[in-house]
């Protein structure tokens, strides 16, 4: 049996992982790195990719099987090959749309086969008129559908970050990453935590210890101190709502804040049926009287810069924003408000324009709280969107984040993989 890794970019924690099951079986693996052409057309990739298969089906003994994996794709539930190709000559699955994935391949060395391989690298070629997508290239050969089941095991499930994390849930041989050209430090964090569950066999999805113990609906640290943080989390979205603690925490003391975390939406303002997110502007009145500035802070950020404190973007500021990543003009996930009448009054007027709303159940419900904090602060005479903030410069949404970022939200991810990203990334800081 082979295992061939034909990486386009590069992926240690994917090379990693097909070692892993390569070495588990006895299986030869062969490691190709073609990350030096990862910019190059799709016509190079797939006269490489398909030429290294036919290649080395030729050298392959009769009937023997070869897998076929890029930079995308890993081994969740180490299957022997046999147990999967019992009966069929290849393996190609669908997961997106009719087409077949094309990250994890499955074929076995018959006359029929390289027949059929040798037709489609013949079309491979530089000047050759290819397909849109390169699936089209194997309409040849069947292909299964999405979900397909070997036994109880599907043969392959999908990651994505906006989408729920199926892949540590059912029962699976393999994972394709499905938006890997977008978010590659997805890839990389999903991939690593697999290799690290497998290697400490743990369940998927068992994230460090953030060392947050304290379980109570709601805490105060540091009080009584001129600047403030408020955030809320609800235990639907503990996992990484501990982990944004946990850096408020230490972010706070470092700098002498006073920490407000609610665990749940108090009692007070629990009328059964209002999101969280609603409750910003209730939580931000209440607290603005105690301090000289308060600062309202999803539990999907992460101070970065641990060293840069929040006077640097207070200025000479009555209220301080930043531009969001979609069309409103500024983003409300991290806000930052000086003690005045008119701020408090500003609060008390989102509270009455959100009260006459009768569905607030969810994060986007009537347009969501941000489009109430925008429409007041934006109606103020002088307001002038030019002085919002860049997300450069704080609440920079986590795709953009770079080694200077001072906050990153997680913005647009489930829930699920904000925790692994948000780990992931507090890891990779304290390595650097």
């Amino acid at each position: 049996m082979i295992v061939i890794s034909l990486l386009f970019d590069h992926a240690p924690a994917a090379l990693a992982n097909h070692r892993r099951y390569a070495r588990g079986h006895g299986y030869r693996h062969i490691e190709i790195d073609m990350s030096e052409i990862s910019g190059c057309s799709d016509e190079t990739r797939w006269i490489i990719k398909y030429e290294t298969l036919l290649h080395q089906l030729g050298l392959a003994n009769e009937d023997e099987l070869v897998l076929l994996l890029n930079e995308n794709a890993a081994i969740l539930r180490p299957l022997a090959l046999p147990e999967l190709m019992q009966g069929r000559d290849w393996l190609l699955t669908c997961i997106e749309s009719d087409l077949p994935q094309l990250d994890m391949q499955i074929w076995r060395k018959t006359e029929h086969v390289m027949r059929e391989l040798f037709e489609i690298v013949t079309r491979c070629r530089n000047g050759v008129v290819l397909p849109k997508e390169e699936a089209l290239l194997l309409q040849a050969f069947a292909y299964c559908p999405s979900r397909y089941r070997v036994g109880d095991v599907m043969a392959v499930v999908p990651a994505s970050t906006n989408v729920e994390s199926v892949w540590a849930h059912w029962s699976a041989f393999s994972v394709k990453i499905c938006d890997q050209k977008h978010h590659r430090r997805f890839r990389n964090a999903l991939l690593e935590h697999i290799n690290d569950c497998q290697t400490r066999g743990l369940p998927l999805l068992s994230l460090n210890d953030t060392g947050i113990t304290d379980t109570s609906a709601v805490s105060i640290r540091q009080p009584n101190r001129s600047v403030a943080i408020v955030t809320l989390y609800t235990p639907n979205i503990a996992i990484y709502g501990r982990i944004a603690e946990a850096n408020f925490t230490r972010y706070c003391e470092r700098h002498g804040y006073t920490l407000y975390v609610h665990r749940e939406i108090p009692a007070h303002l629990n009328d059964g049926k209002t999101s969280g997110n609603w409750l910003k502007a209730a939580l931000l009145r209440e607290t603005l009287p105690n301090h000289e500035w308060i600062f309202w802070v999803d539990a999907d950020v992460l101070f970065k810069d641990m060293n840069r404190p929040l006077e640097s973007i207070m200025h000479d500021k009555e209220a301080v924003f930043a531009r969001d990543i979609g069309y409103w003009r500024f983003n409300s996930g991290i806000m930052g408000l000086k003690r005045t009448q008119r701020n408090y009054d500003s609060l008390h007027r989102i509270l009455e324009a959100c009260n006459c709303i009768d569905d607030k159940s969810t994060v986007y419900a009537n347009k969501g709280d941000q489009y109430y904090f925008n429409a007041e602060f934006a109606a103020r005479p002088d307001f002038d969107a030019t002085q919002v903030a860049s997300l450069i410069d704080f609440n920079t949404p986590w795709i953009y984040q770079r080694p200077t970022s001072f906050m990153v939200h997680y913005i647009g991810i489930w829930e699920t993989h904000k925790a692994l990203l948000m780990d992931y990334d507090l890891r990779q800081s304290a390595r650097d």
